[in-house]
């Protein structure tokens, strides 16, 4: 073996025992602060204290002749202790700059060309909007502010913007034009103009997404499958078809590709929102990046055919018995997360003037029928179709009215529920403290601090103001805004309620132009709610159920209350430190008392330092250098372990 093998192999030995120095230095580091930390992080913090080591090490003894073993020891010493300090500030630093959140679980490294690729899409994709938005005068123009988009010029632009760039912006700014509790009503009534002109798909692609899904071919499980479309939009297409036992059935199609679609144009949308909400207080007032957000978790969801599979199901079983109204019926052996199933509905939308004129059923009933329907659904169930435009409910020949597309479903727990009936019978009786107590149990832990007085005053106004006095769109809107006065975030199930609200009230107007929902919903409230569900003999027996458990304990504490008494060992202390909050106390002295004597060490370290460059040569010099990089060691770490252990708390109120 000659010269050059020798010196790449001690050039490899050598950079080996560099790696493993480093790896140490980095876990020890993480050991030391009391915190984990990925390879990475480890390694990085690492390779720049070894660096800042040699460089300070250098600077500090390159003039000093190293002749003896204790010279070397100090050297060495020394230089560990710098690596050691560095290392340390930069796991904090770097924690401090890539903070990570609660629950994060270890990332991922991306496969680096389609990381590439999908950054670039993105980018692409924003060029495209750009362009839209410039070629519909949104861009450049004083409209393309939260104050232009509220004017009719401004909200015309941006929906031709969002028809240009087509795909899944399309579908965002449907679902935003129901959000009139949040955005403008002349932007939101601009975006329901919305249309999307999707062609449908080849039928091949078709066949291909249905055999995969199913895991066989379409003539197993289908006696005839149509080939032209029967509708299309931008996730997916739907198509007629009959299965083997006879009956008809409509079959709805994931698009290829839709997914990276909405993720893609999701980061746009977020990215957008995030940028405007920074350079607009009036963006920032009403949550754009907030709504937005909610906009893409919303298509995400419609992305599983499953979820709209259960919720049909949920709803169809437990509204069997209504008058006038039925649910398709999903076939869930032959549905899957892409493609679903269901029965044919053989009917014309309501917004079809002439279908309903031709009904046998009136009008008037008609949307007496509907109303009655979603109501139970919310009042009762609490399960209710969050979606029912005009487009979403059907009409047969018969006069039977039928609810489809279960992509957007509201749930309410027991307690929001118990709290939307209280709001339903206050709004019957005209009584503002029965409303106000029913807001606040919606509020949950928001409504502790809730002026009740003041909020009865508020409530009192809004059932003046808003005529019929009913449970309509008008009064819930006015609901939110009292909420919003006295600083409560509006719960996310009175808004999802409202919206449903607001598209069932204008689906009513179009079924019937004279319906009023307000009227009309409270008078069916009296019977739906009090007469069924909130009789008063029912509510006392419930009650008193509840509180069963309770009351029977009660003779027992009343009686070992009386004998302390009587005994004279009855005391009585509250200890305000003897929870929580105390132990978050005990921490904070802890960390208090752990980072002054830190500083104290520093203190003396740096003293220790001072006094052995002025002994110079001496030979307890050594001695005192030794000890002084120790103690700064030592001292670093206390102090670095604070900061470590404040920036890995999980929550602004847990510092352990």
């Amino acid at each position: 073996m000659d010269s050059t093998d020798t010196s790449w192999l001690d050039a490899l030995w050598s950079s080996g025992i560099i790696v493993v120095l480093l790896v140490f230095i980095g876990w020890l580091s993480g050991r030391i602060l009391g915190v984990r930390r990925g390879f990475a992080r480890a390694v990085l913090a690492g390779f720049v204290g070894f660096i800042a080591g040699i460089i300070l090490i250098a600077f500090q003894f390159g003039d000093i002749a190293v002749d003896s073993v204790d010279d070397i020891w100090a050297l060495g010493i020394g230089f560990f202790s710098y690596v050691l300090v560095v290392t340390l500030l930069a796991s904090v630093t770097i924690d401090a700059i890539a903070r990570p959140r609660a629950g994060r679980r270890r990332i991922r490294l991306p496969h680096p060309i389609r990381w590439i690729k999908e950054r670039l899409a993105i980018l692409a994709r924003i060029r495209d909007i750009a362009l839209a938005a410039r070629r519909n005068g949104l861009v450049g123009r004083k409209i393309a502010t939260p104050a232009g988009l509220a004017t009719p010029e401004g909200a015309r632009a941006l929906r031709r913007t969002l028809e240009d760039a087509g795909g899944i912006l399309v579908k965002f700014g449907q679902i935003a034009s129901t959000r009139e509790d949040l955005l403008p009503r002349v932007l939101t009534s601009e975006l329901s103009l919305l249309r999307s002109d999707v062609p449908g798909l080849p039928y091949e692609q078709v066949q291909e997404v249905v055999e995969t899904e199913l895991g066989g071919p379409i003539s197993d499980y289908f006696a005839e499958f149509d080939v032209e479309p029967l509708a299309a939009a931008s996730i997916g297409v739907t198509h007629r078809a009959v299965l083997l036992d006879g009956r008809r059935a409509i079959v709805k199609i994931q698009r290829p590709g839709v997914e990276q679609g909405v993720r893609r144009d999701g980061r746009v949308l977020i990215w957008a929102a995030d940028q405007l909400q920074r350079r607009s207080e009036s963006a920032a007032r009403i949550g754009i990046a907030g709504l937005a957000r909610e906009l893409v978790h919303g298509i995400e969801g419609e992305l599983d055919f499953t979820r709209e599979l259960a919720n049909n199901r949920a709803i169809r079983l437990a509204r069997v018995d209504d008058v006038g109204v039925r649910f398709p019926e999903v076939f869930d052996d032959i549905s899957t997360r892409r493609v679903l199933v269901m029965e044919e509905v053989i009917g014309k939308p309501v917004s079809d003037t002439q279908a309903i004129n031709r009904s046998p059923v009136p009008a008037s009933q008609l949307a007496g029928n509907l109303l009655d329907s979603f109501l139970t659904q919310v009042l009762a169930d609490g399960v209710y179709h969050a979606d029912p435009h005009p487009g979403n409910v059907l009409i047969d020949d018969s006069g039977l009215l039928w609810f489809i597309d279960f992509g957007a479903v509201g749930y309410l727990d027991p307690i929001t529920l118990e709290g939307l009936q209280q709001l339903a019978i206050g709004f019957s009786m005209r009584d503002p403290s029965v409303v106000a107590r029913g807001v606040r149990r919606l509020a949950g832990h928001a409504g502790d601090d809730i002026d009740i007085a003041a909020m009865e005053f508020d409530i009192g106004v809004v059932l003046t103001d808003v005529q019929g006095g009913g449970f309509d769109p008008g009064a819930l809107s006015e609901v939110l805004r009292v909420l919003s006065r006295h600083g409560v975030p509006a719960p996310q199930a009175l808004t999802v309620l409202a919206r449903a609200v607001l598209t069932i009230d204008g689906t009513l107007r179009i079924i019937d132009p004279d319906f009023r929902m307000g009227p009309a919903a409270s008078a069916r409230m009296s019977d739906l709610v009090i007469a069924r569900e909130l009789n008063p003999r029912d509510q006392m027996m419930s009650e008193l159920v509840r509180a069963l458990p309770v009351l029977r304990s009660m003779p027992q504490l009343t009686e070992d209350i009386a004998l302390q008494a009587r005994s004279g060992r009855l005391t009585l202390r509250v200890d305000r430190w003897s929870g929580a909050d105390g132990h978050r106390l005990d921490q904070w002295i802890s960390h208090i008392v752990f980072a002054a004597i830190g500083m104290v060490g520093l203190v003396a370290s740096a003293l220790l330092l001072i006094a052995a460059g002025m002994l110079a040569n001496d030979p307890v010099a050594l001695y005192l250098r030794v000890i002084g990089f120790v103690g700064i060691v030592l001292s670093t770490s206390m102090q670095l372990r604070v900061v470590a252990r404040i920036l890995a708390r999980r929550d602004p109120t847990d510092i352990d």
